[in-house]
């Protein structure tokens, strides 16, 4: 009876435990249960914080708070939590709390006066700096009591640009088919599909694309399906001679400007090829003011108050995102040679900065240009005049928000051009000999039919706070460029004969010379050697080129492959005119394929050189200070998640 009991008892303790234990471990597991609800409908809350702080930040118009971020208050304000229509709350479950504040670099309590971030900045650039917030949602569940699930993110906004990258491409369709060993030494960002079909193209470092890859010709290419592409294998990166381990793959999509691509019209982002394509002149919706990235370097129509002609670059009152609102100086040249200079909204028609400009200005010469099949009527920029005139020069506008202090930037326009193919009169002028400083042989009063651009020489210095030249016209950079070079000394670059790729990196520069940031911008970008001679760009003349360095980063357009003729592919980005056998060019800076060239639209397979063997280097530099007028394109992110 006693052991009867005794295994009653037993038995009654040992349910009793077991209870006990399983009722202990539902009721934790409930509250897990719980705690992860009120876990997941905090991050529905966060994330609708987060879309508010982004847009707040983004559609800011006052200055300050685009330039330096807004205030704790001022983002509590605008800032509401979703309501139960918006984000269902689970039962049990209520919004205990939020909150938004500005922080330091070292994510503590910001201590600016204003309440403002205190901006991480460890660049040359006030452009490209990093704000932090941390947002803060405090969530109710049962039984929770005085301990509500809490969850943090921090969230940032760090300025980019497209510099960080050594080549930058927005067109549909990239190609890169260079015929002789060709190696790209930085990143590679292509804003489409990419195309590379020869075993001689060398990729360094990482390559993206938003769309798919081919290791072949585009189909537009005439030698699509006709000539098999060079390449060893079909294994990809074996037969592109690219890292094996990180072949070119599809990557996220890279902000050109803070303008949404959606706020552009369609057909100006879109491949020429595969529509009718809009002139500038008839833009499809239009609005002239939002004829694609090409924009950057054009002004804004006149009549931008109207509401079909809203200019998407101009964000605020004080801050557009073409280059010739942000241009210290403007100069305009028109049909008659007339000069105008304008520093700001302001004319200029006499003082120390007029009399500076126009000694570095030479109006109406000219030279052949083979691809566009016309004289081309030049505009001339002494690049060494300017620099000797910086002290007298202002860095009014280098700063896009105004408040100067990062480089000059120079806007130069021949205005008398007409549309290619237009039956508009001829401009005569007259081409030069550059060595006599004569009119040369046959070239007085030469007709230029529509053919405009710009000419830089003697770039060899630049101002050191930098300098960006920009023109709707195409480019000519004659010689060395941001290189320190002079008559009696020129960069490793042009000289070494027993370079290797890719370890041998040859000075670009000259002794004690340091770059300075730079950028050039034209309807198309062309490369004068340092034997370039106007005067041998006429009919039959020889053009024998010689090694040259460029140190910039050089933004341009191109005329795309059609079943007529070859892009020219990446490694043709920059155009050529001479005969460049035996010599280099070497580019020390960043390349950007914006947009469609609608000036310089002369066919690939008309023009007439021969190429060089081409020194590609990314400079890093660029990464800490933006070339001057350039604005930087704002990166917003969330990071993981803090708290329970």
């Amino acid at each position: 009876m006693v052991a009867v009991l005794f295994f009653l008892i037993l038995t009654s303790l040992t349910i009793a435990m077991v209870y006990s234990i399983t009722s202990t471990n539902t009721v934790i597991a409930k509250r897990t249960v719980d705690r992860a609800t009120a876990v997941a409908y905090g991050d529905g809350v966060m994330e609708s914080i987060f879309d508010q702080w982004r847009n707040s930040l983004a559609t800011a118009t006052d200055p300050t708070d685009r330039s330096s971020g807004k205030s704790t208050a001022a983002l509590t304000a605008a800032i509401t939590p979703p309501d139960a229509a918006t984000l269902p709350l689970p039962p049990g479950v209520s919004l205990n709390s939020w909150s938004i504040k500005a922080l330091t670099p070292l994510l503590a309590d910001t201590t600016s006066s204003d309440g403002r971030p205190v901006p991480e900045n460890g660049t040359s650039s006030r452009l490209r700096i990093s704000l932090y917030y941390m947002a803060t949602v405090k969530v109710n569940f049962r039984n929770s009591g005085s301990n509500p699930a809490v969850i943090q993110r921090i969230f940032s906004r760090t300025g980019r640009n497209i510099f960080d990258n050594f080549f930058f491409g927005t067109q549909m369709k990239t190609e890169f088919h260079p015929g002789p060993e060709m190696y790209v030494s930085g990143t590679v960002y292509i804003g489409g599909d990419l195309f590379t079909a020869h075993d001689s193209l060398h990729f360094m470092k990482d390559v993206t694309f938003t769309g798919s890859q081919s290791l072949n010709f585009r189909p537009e290419d005439s030698r699509y399906g006709v000539e098999t592409p060079n390449i060893a294998s079909g294994t990809q990166g074996l037969g592109n001679n690219w890292d094996l381990n990180n072949p070119p793959h599809v990557g996220p999509q890279q902000k050109l400007l803070d303008t949404p691509l959606t706020a552009l019209d369609p057909k100006f982002i879109d491949d020429p090829s595969n529509n009718d394509f809009d002139t500038a002149a008839n833009p499809s919706d239009g609005n002239p003011n939002n004829n694609g990235y090409h924009e950057i370097i054009e002004e804004p129509d006149p009549n931008t108050n109207t509401t079909d002609k809203v200019d998407p670059l101009k964000l605020d009152a004080n801050t557009s995102e073409r280059l010739s609102e942000n241009a210290d100086y403007r100069i305009y040249v028109d049909a008659s040679n007339n000069v105008k200079i304008f520093a700001g909204s302001t004319q200029l028609n006499s003082g120390a900065e007029f009399d500076a400009i126009t000694a570095a200005i030479t109006t109406n010469t000219a030279i052949n240009d083979a691809r566009e099949g016309d004289y081309v009527r030049l505009v001339t920029l002494d690049v060494s005049k300017i620099n000797g005139s910086i002290g007298t020069l202002k860095d009014t506008k280098g700063g896009p928000s105004g408040t100067g202090g990062e480089g000059y930037v120079f806007y130069i326009a021949d205005t008398s051009g007409a549309a290619p193919g237009s039956s508009a009169t001829q401009v005569t002028t007259n081409v030069y000999d550059t060595k006599t400083g004569a009119v040369a042989t046959g070239g007085g009063n030469v007709p230029s039919k529509h053919a405009r651009g710009v000419k830089l020489v003697n770039g060899g210095t630049l101002p050191k706070a930098g300098l960006t030249v920009v023109s709707p016209n195409t480019v000519y950079i004659q010689g060395d460029y941001n290189t320190g070079s002079t008559s009696g000394s020129q960069p490793t670059s042009n000289t070494a004969t027993s370079y290797t790729p890719p370890t041998d990196t040859p000075s670009p520069v000259v002794t004690s010379y340091d770059r300075a940031a730079a950028a050039v911008v034209g309807d198309a970008v062309n490369i004068l050697s340092n034997n370039w001679n106007d005067a041998n760009s006429m009919s039959g003349k020889t053009r024998t080129a010689s090694s040259t360095t460029v140190n910039s980063a050089l933004v341009a357009g191109n005329v795309p492959t059609t079943s007529n003729s070859y892009s020219g592919g990446i490694e043709n980005f920059t155009r050529f005119n001479e005969d460049w056998t035996g010599s280099y060019f070497t580019i020390y800076g960043a390349l950007a394929l914006l947009y469609d060239s609608e000036q310089a639209v002369g066919l690939w397979n008309k023009a007439s050189y021969s190429p060089p063997s081409r020194r590609w280097y990314y400079d890093t530099n660029l990464q800490n200070a933006n070339p001057p007028g350039f604005r930087v394109a704002h990166v917003y992110s969330r990071g993981n998640r803090i708290g329970n």
